[in-house]
């Protein structure tokens, strides 16, 4: 008798594949053009170069996406991961294409011979998995939804730049959009319960239309095709100290990704072991060199769809496949991107703060899971970290005054979190053995599982 397929591995009717597949795509779209749009208006580009450069990085999000979650040969950690562009590279990003020398030609050699040096890297950072027990994952997890919550904030008040920003209507929008959520989840049936996000959010985003939200404009300028090619900006530029300051915010994003792989084996409950983790670590080194070939960016793990996956409770990635092959797909057709992209705000919001949500529940979760009576530093470890990585969220301004060559990391909760939490674990609870298993508190759950 064969022995069960794991829910991560397993293949979904083609219906329910597309359907799920296009939910997350849904999801994570806005991120996904998030950081292209920043740069395209920081480096000044023509509204041509701008939707190439989106097109770009949705296409690429959608190569890095398939490599992670398929894998091929040594490449990929195999989990429902959806990957899309870091977030932290944006102020390096930014700097380099903004020197006369260099211009968006070294942006794209420096992001090529980063992903390359990262790539053969992996190995080495692979091996600090020992270093993230569930009391680091836990709290990673946690900080993670944390620093999310502004988006969701902002997305409910109306959006970044709305003139009636915090407007009670926006609201009733947001908190519909949840109330809608929660009542498919609780009353429809298994495949419809899996896409309540996406009824809720396409229901409220109706209604919010409805109500005069949101409009058409971008998808009525936006073309109907582009074609994305490599070097599309020029052939690249290859400039040592650029090249080593995208390599320095890699192998940061390399170790937050470590986390993240870590974090996201234990919500879908397929541990990651050493190997694995190297093997998704090479993949977003494979990955951003390719982006840099098509004029993208470095690329990490998106955890808004983390938090789909627990809202839905389908862990396979091949969903997460799918939704990739969709990014490639929409990246060639602008005007359906636009459209995408045109749902307002309000309804995103209460989205967002139910899939936020629940990746602090699954944070909370695996915390519980610690074991606090024998190793009592574990508290320490958990209150210290939480309080350290709230820092950029709550009060950004707090560390304004710290070098400019920590600024990239500081901001960052998760990085932080990562850090302060290995750190403390080490310092507290000393180091690891390489094969040792970590040890849990004793539950109920657990016994039953014996």
């Amino acid at each position: 008798m064969q022995p069960p397929v794991h829910p991560v591995d397993q293949m979904l009717p083609a219906r329910a594949m597309v359907s799920l597949g296009f939910q997350h795509m849904l999801v994570s779209y806005l991120g996904a053009i998030a950081v292209p749009m920043i740069v395209a208006g920081a480096l000044k580009m023509t509204p041509a170069q701008t939707t190439l450069l989106i097109s770009t990085a949705l296409f690429t999000s959608g190569i890095a996406t398939l490599l992670q979650t398929v894998g091929v040969w040594k490449f990929g950690v195999r989990l429902p991961l959806m990957q899309g562009v870091a977030f932290g590279s944006v102020g390096p990003v930014i700097a380099i294409g903004s020197d006369p020398a260099l211009g968006f030609n070294g942006v794209c050699g420096a992001v090529i011979g980063a992903g390359v040096i990262t790539l053969f890297l992996a190995p080495v950072i692979g091996r600090l998995k020992r270093f993230f027990p569930p009391v680091v994952s836990g709290c990673i997890i946690t900080a993670v939804g944390l620093s999310l919550f502004p988006v969701a904030y902002q997305w409910a008040g109306g959006g970044h730049g709305a003139k009636d920003f915090g407007s009670p209507m926006f609201f009733v929008v947001a908190f519909g959009t949840v109330a809608l959520i929660l009542f498919v989840n609780s009353h429809g049936g298994k495949l419809v319960r899996s896409l309540a996000v996406l009824i809720g959010l396409l229901m409220g985003g109706v209604a919010a239309w409805l109500l005069g939200m949101g409009n058409f404009d971008e998808v009525a300028r936006a073309p109907w095709f582009t074609l994305v090619t490599p070097f599309a900006f020029g052939l690249p530029t290859f400039n040592a100290g650029a090249i080593a300051t995208m390599v320095i915010v890699m192998v940061v994003q390399m170790v937050e990704s470590m986390g993240l792989f870590v974090a996201i084996g234990d919500i879908v409950k397929r541990p990651v072991t050493e190997r694995e983790a190297t093997n998704g670590l090479r993949a977003n080194g494979l990955a951003s060199a390719i982006g840099g070939m098509f004029a993208a960016f470095p690329f990490i793990a998106f955890m808004e769809n983390v938090g789909l996956v627990i809202v839905t409770g389908v862990r396979s990635r091949w969903v997460v496949a799918t939704c990739g092959v969709m990014l490639c797909a929409v990246a060639l057709v602008p005007k359906i991107g636009a459209l995408f992209s045109s749902i307002p705000s309000a309804a995103l919001g209460g989205a967002a703060l139910v899939m936020f949500g629940v990746v602090v529940a699954a944070g909370i979760r695996t915390l519980g899971q610690v074991d606090y009576e024998r190793k009592p530093a574990n508290l320490s470890v958990v209150a210290i970290t939480l309080g350290c990585a709230l820092m950029p969220v709550i009060m950004p301004s707090l560390l304004a005054r710290l070098p400019a060559a920590l600024q990239p990391f500081v901001h960052s909760s998760v990085i932080i979190a990562c850090v302060v939490s290995v750190f403390l674990n080490l310092l507290l609870n000393g180091i690891p053995a390489r094969d040792e298993e970590p040890e849990l508190a004793v539950t109920p759950e657990h016994i039953a599982e014996m």
